[in-house]
């Protein structure tokens, strides 16, 4: 069974949010999906900021169930955007 690389965008619900609350919320949401490699706060434009996550997940599982979730969370708004296989180590 081989893992997918799984690049999230996060970006938070309002401008004044704690970025690090909402950082911990997000990997208390994703734990259940995988396990995140790496996350980084980068600033997007005007003064909002995003939230970049990398997950690494079972092929097997795919996306759907993930991007059907994002739906239930509420501190941000959560899109995928760039799916790869992981490399062998």
């Amino acid at each position: 069974m081989g893992k997918v690389v799984i690049k999230i965008k996060a970006l938070p619900k309002d401008t004044s949010s704690d970025l690090n609350d909402t950082s911990e919320k997000i990997k208390s949401f994703l734990s259940k999906y995988g396990s995140i490699y790496k996350m980084e706060v980068q600033p997007l434009a005007f003064g909002l900021t995003v939230i970049m996550i990398t997950l690494v997940a079972d092929e097997e599982e795919g996306t759907s169930k993930i991007e059907e979730s994002f739906a239930s969370f509420t501190d941000a708004s959560l899109s995928i955007s760039e799916v790869s296989r992981a490399p062998d180590f």
